[in-house]
């Protein structure tokens, strides 16, 4: 019989590094800081309505009925839906194409799919639909373990901490 060579054994491969989900006290922050800076974007976009908006009334394009002023073009849905947009293309921008928007970078936060991918822009419309403003993150105070939002589930992914060398590697893509 022939004699058989020992077993030797073989170590397994690294784990790929696991980052830890974001809790709720640094998406909040994250939010607070975005907020700032969604609030310098809807005054340059209400300066840019109001400008447009002026320019129809000067050329006889636009009118506003008797016994209104020209603010009442302000509050049509047109000048809503414009504000609007500004605020879904600001964080859908950011989403897709770094997985941080300005905030999240400052709280060392990346938004991301399961395999590390940046999201897709289906997956930030359905973040931005499913956020409710914010309250859908107080879901991460029932799962304290692997956190996850109203909106992650519903958008399948996830929003994780990263370690300081990797963030500044995020900042010099």
């Amino acid at each position: 019989m022939a004699k058989r060579k020992p077993v030797q054994p073989t170590t397994p491969p690294p784990p790929t590094q696991r980052h830890p989900s974001a809790g709720l006290l640094r998406r909040l922050g994250a939010l607070i800081y975005d907020y700032l800076v969604v609030i310098s974007l809807l005054i340059i976009a209400g300066f840019i309505g109001m400008g447009v908006a002026h320019l129809l009334l000067a050329t006889g394009m636009a009118s506003v009925p008797e016994g209104k002023d020209a603010s009442w073009l302000l509050t049509s849905p047109v000048y809503s839906a414009w504000l609007a947009l500004v605020i879904c293309g600001f964080y859908t921008w950011f989403w897709t194409r770094a997985g941080q928007t300005i905030g999240m970078r400052a709280w060392r936060l990346r938004i991301q799919n399961a395999d590390g991918s940046n999201i897709r822009i289906t997956q930030a419309l359905i973040r931005l639909a499913t956020a409710a403003f914010g309250l859908g993150n107080l879901l991460c105070l029932f799962n304290r373990k692997s956190p996850r939002a109203f909106q992650d589930i519903w958008s399948e992914c996830e929003v994780i901490v990263l370690g300081k060398q990797e963030n500044l590697e995020q900042l010099n893509r």
